[in-house]
């Protein structure tokens, strides 16, 4: 990460990119919590933001940063291969995130009234919860290059991850009650999306302590 943000002090127009990368995962969080009040709380809700729209200016921005990035490294030559990189996979990270939003949406429009989690909602709300608190870490770090607060979001991934699967075992199993069969459908696709976004959130926030062939992963 210092080499990234070498680089990011000498070239204004990678600089450029960082940032916007930056300003779009401030946006995703936003439209983070618009998708899940859509599909959980509400059975009308009247969007702030266009997702479809937003998640097609993301992947035009993903697919112009590529552009822009080996342009530069072309240019500039191997010395800042390795920070070029990285800063491809947080771009990665970011547009793939806005696909589930996208997949929350359909999810919601299919299951047109709020979608009720039976027995484990209290468990589904404090997963939304955590997803929340991983996403703003996320962003903070991503702003401010804090090692401590990417670790912060990095430690948040685990137990999501591991409730995440505790609950879809017992969907699986037909151990959860008030459910009928469309909702439990329904909400076993919401908690794969979920764990996917937290997954992607934790790479983006690893980018900021680990080297690149450690992007995902534990320090």
């Amino acid at each position: 990460m210092k080499e990234l943000l070498h680089i990011f002090r000498k070239q204004s127009e990678i600089d450029k990119i960082f940032t916007r990368a930056t300003e779009l995962l401030e946006k995703e969080l936003k439209m983070f919590k618009q998708v899940t009040q859509t599909l959980r709380y509400c059975d009308r809700c009247d969007d702030d933001i266009d997702i479809k729209a937003e998640d097609k200016k993301i992947n035009r921005f993903q697919m112009d940063s590529r552009r822009a990035i080996f342009t530069h490294l072309a240019i500039s030559g191997p010395q800042e291969l390795n920070s070029g990189l990285i800063l491809m996979c947080i771009l990665n990270d970011v547009e793939r995130i806005g696909d589930y939003f996208k997949n929350i949406l359909e999810l919601s429009s299919t299951h047109p009234r709020k979608l009720k989690g039976g027995d484990i909602d209290k468990s589904v709300q404090g997963l939304e919860k955590s997803v929340t608190l991983l996403f703003e870490s996320t962003v903070e770090a991503m702003r401010t290059h804090d090692p401590d607060t990417a670790r912060k979001a990095m430690r948040i991934h685990a137990p999501i991850t591991c409730k995440v699967e505790r609950l879809l075992h017992r969907l699986i199993s037909n151990r959860v009650g008030g459910l009928n069969p469309g909702e439990a459908i329904a909400l076993t696709l919401y908690l794969r999306f979920l764990k996917r976004i937290a997954s992607h959130l934790t790479n983006i926030a690893s980018s900021v302590v680990n080297p690149l062939d450690r992007i995902g992963y534990n320090e």
